[in-house]
């Protein structure tokens, strides 16, 4: 029985043992992030129920506002994952909330830039490829539109780079070998996404699981290189934002398309395209990402090694 106790004891996400078996740490360390998603979500829940409650709304019983005024609450209340991991690193991790943003601010823009370097060139080999089609620029955006969802996106992107790099990359590699802590990081990053990408064909399904795991090794990447998460939380940004709010393109195969200043339409489905989850699940994204994760390695390797005085 003693054993049995010590054994739950040092699974318990609510203590700060690091003195056991490396596997039983990366368990240890998944419980305290589904701990931590659980808690976020009731929470933020809550608090859009009381704030469209206070509205006048009925949320409970289905009545809601507008698609998009609900889908901005919906992401809006990222605020409280961001609110809830720092808490609980600061509390049981004894980390302090200066780690969470320390680096360079400037990270986020260069983050900001590689997001949309990546994009510039799924896009141009989608058109020639003739999978997608750009259709004109559209004169009719709403300006209070692009920055409404600007900063959904901003708090969107960082909820879940604090979650998943902040906490969980940063916290397994305390333990274990770097590789291991971005293959487990990479894995709690897509679980969330699976639920819509699992609805869809079943090529575009291994196709887009493949790139939600690419993107997040280039996130944890530039995260390790660059000892902060500015830069991927910049990347994960402006990804989701031009994808969504500049192109009018799907995000991980969300119903909810921005018209952007940009108007682009996806041709017949294809494995060229991503069908209706959108390029995410495409393999020309595949490629790219693919070649992006490996020039980024090779970069950041070299600059390492420079750094250090290594010819």
């Amino acid at each position: 029985m003693r054993l049995v106790k010590d054994f739950l004891s040092n699974l318990s996400p609510f203590n700060n043992r690091e003195d056991m078996p490396a596997v039983l740490y990366i368990i240890k360390k998944v419980l305290a992030f589904v701990l931590i998603y659980f808690v976020s979500a009731v929470i933020g829940e809550a608090v859009v129920i009381a704030i469209l409650t206070g509205m006048g709304y009925d949320p409970l019983h289905g009545d809601m506002p507008g698609f998009m005024a609900a889908w901005m609450l919906q992401y809006y209340g990222f605020v409280c994952f961001i609110l809830v991991t720092v808490l609980y690193c600061k509390v049981i991790e004894k980390q302090p909330v200066k780690d969470f943003f320390k680096g360079r601010v400037l990270d986020y823009l260069w983050g900001c830039l590689i997001a949309i370097v990546l994009l510039a060139a799924i896009i141009c080999v989608s058109l020639i490829s003739g999978s997608i089609s750009f259709t004109g620029i559209s004169a009719n955006v709403s300006i209070l539109s692009l920055l409404l969802y600007f900063f959904g996106f901003v708090i969107q992107s960082a909820a879940e780079e604090v979650m998943c790099r902040g906490f969980l990359l940063n916290s397994l590699k305390k333990r274990v070998n770097v590789p291991m802590a971005v293959i487990v990081s990479s894995a709690a990053f897509a679980v969330p996404h699976l639920s819509s990408i699992l609805s869809c064909e079943s090529k575009y399904a291994v196709v887009g699981i493949i790139n939600l795991f690419l993107v997040s090794f280039i996130f944890s990447v530039l995260v390790l290189k660059r000892e902060n998460i500015w830069i991927s939380c910049g990347l994960h940004f402006a990804w989701n934002y031009v994808l969504n709010s500049i192109m009018g393109l799907t995000v991980s195969g969300s119903d909810n398309i921005s018209e952007g200043p940009l108007a682009f339409k996806v041709n017949e489905g294809s494995l060229l395209n991503g069908g209706a989850y959108g390029i995410e699940a495409s393999i020309i994204t595949t490629v790219v990402l693919g070649v992006a994760l490996v020039l980024i390695s090779v970069i950041m390797k070299k600059k390492g090694g420079e750094k250090d005085g290594v010819q």
